[in-house]
């Protein structure tokens, strides 16, 4: 798994971080809205976790 997580994390993290930063956008109009945010919260979720993960991968 370590040449796997190693080419997410150099290649794919800036990617990863430019939806993360979109979805959370998104996620904080629909808050202000009243709207669904089912949808996004979950981007939101998966691809913080998916950033915090690659940091600590490269960490060790």
């Amino acid at each position: 798994m370590g040449p796997i997580m190693d080419f997410i994390s150099i290649y794919l993290l800036p990617v990863v971080s430019i939806i993360f930063i979109v979805k959370g956008v998104e996620l904080a109009k629909q808050i202000k809205g009243n709207e669904d945010t089912e949808e996004n919260t979950v981007w939101v979720a998966i691809s913080f976790t998916i950033i915090i993960y690659c940091f600590v991968w490269l960490s060790f």
